[in-house]
């Protein structure tokens, strides 16, 4: 019959190799690179927000960063046939303009998500954000009275305040692994903290709980074994 102090190790060995393929598996998954979340999309109702030909949504106070590429926006239309948008970006000496990608590319709003790629700005500033239709109909956009969809940006329609929150978030590109950029992940983390002190010493901390935690309770679990 194997001793308690073999069958405590085993049992620690596959919990820790099980935690560590979960953690590679988290880590190495392709998702969506947000940067920032101007307004979250509506989570229960939707309010579709219908922009006429000629009239411009904006969204002010939009954080960009140098390496932000992509304005995201979503789709308020009850089918797939949508309008391009027309979006412009702009503040503090900034300023580009695109339209959203044409029918048959990915993000042209047709499955509820319009993509759209920008020049990036040369450094971190707020922008104003203004979306039109590019075609001559109306594009609808998603929008939301939830109570529970805050922002910070104040969402106008030609110069006039709406109480429709328009969804909208910035990307830094296509989709990414979270290990394939950490260090921007422990800069973002370290927001308030004095560069590079903040992300470093929040990359040991990780290191220090992720590897002297289980060490510790490896420890305790032997030595109490052995005591008995």
């Amino acid at each position: 019959m194997r001793s308690p102090r073999v069958i405590a190790i085993a049992v620690m060995a596959v919990v820790f190799a099980v935690a560590v393929v979960t953690l590679l598996r988290l880590g190495t998954r392709e998702r969506d690179a947000i940067t920032a979340v101007v307004t979250p999309p509506p989570v229960l109702a939707g309010t579709p927000v219908t922009l006429k030909p000629g009239q411009r949504l904006c969204e002010e106070d939009v954080a960009l960063e140098p390496d932000s590429q992509v304005i995201r926006v979503y789709s308020g239309a009850p089918t797939s046939d949508v309008a391009r948008l027309h979006i412009t970006l702009r503040g503090d000496g900034w300023s580009t303009s695109v339209d959203s990608p044409p029918v048959g590319n990915p993000g042209t709003g047709a499955d509820g998500i319009y993509d759209t790629s920008f020049a990036p700005p040369p450094r971190s500033l707020l922008a104003t954000v203004c979306v039109s239709s590019a075609e001559d109909r109306p594009a609808i956009l998603a929008g939301s009275r939830e109570d529970r969809v805050h922002t910070r940006s104040r969402t106008t329609v030609d110069g006039k305040p709406i109480e429709e929150r328009v969804g909208m978030s910035v990307l830094s590109g296509g989709p990414q692994a979270p290990l394939s950029h950490l260090k921007t992940v422990l800069q973002r983390a370290a927001a308030f903290e004095p560069a590079p002190v903040g992300w470093v010493l929040l990359g040991l901390v990780l290191v220090v709980v992720g590897l002297g935690v289980p060490a510790l309770v490896v420890y305790a679990t032997l030595r109490a074994l052995r005591d008995d």
